[in-house]
């Protein structure tokens, strides 16, 4: 982060909320890069277990204060739909069509069932059809 955007921080911003909005994203992207490089900040005694704890639960809390205006901030940034990897932005309207064709392309979606279901979500399917017939 260059520390000319940390110096315009401290200027007068017009616009309301936006200068949270954009300490918000500072922090944000602060925390992320501590998160990232967690393990190397640890192992360098450079930060505790509980410091990198309290840091990722204050990550947690500033993409909570920030996705409501998710959209409008990244609209303002002014990244094509393509840059963004996204679907929605389409000329010919086809969004829905294109949105499934991408979902199925997600391995997640390579099956109908999840892994697991056989094993652990069945049976409890089941037993909970006895309790119920009971």
């Amino acid at each position: 982060m260059s520390f000319r955007f940390l110096e315009k921080l401290q200027q007068d911003i017009p616009g309301k909320g936006v200068r949270e909005q954009l300490e918000a994203l500072c922090g944000i992207y602060s925390l992320f890069l501590l998160h990232k490089h967690q393990g190397d900040f640890l192992s360098t005694n450079y930060i505790t277990p509980q410091q990198a704890s309290l840091a990722n639960d204050q990550l947690r809390s500033l993409y909570t204060q920030v996705r409501p205006n998710a959209i409008a901030l990244v609209d303002a940034f002014n990244y094509t739909d393509h840059f963004l990897g996204s679907v929605l932005g389409r000329y010919d309207g086809n969004v829905y069509p294109k949105l499934y064709e991408e979902a199925w392309k997600d391995p997640l979606n390579d099956s109908v069932l999840p892994d697991g279901y056989h094993e652990y979500i069945r049976p409890l399917l089941n037993q909970q059809l006895l309790s119920a017939r009971l």
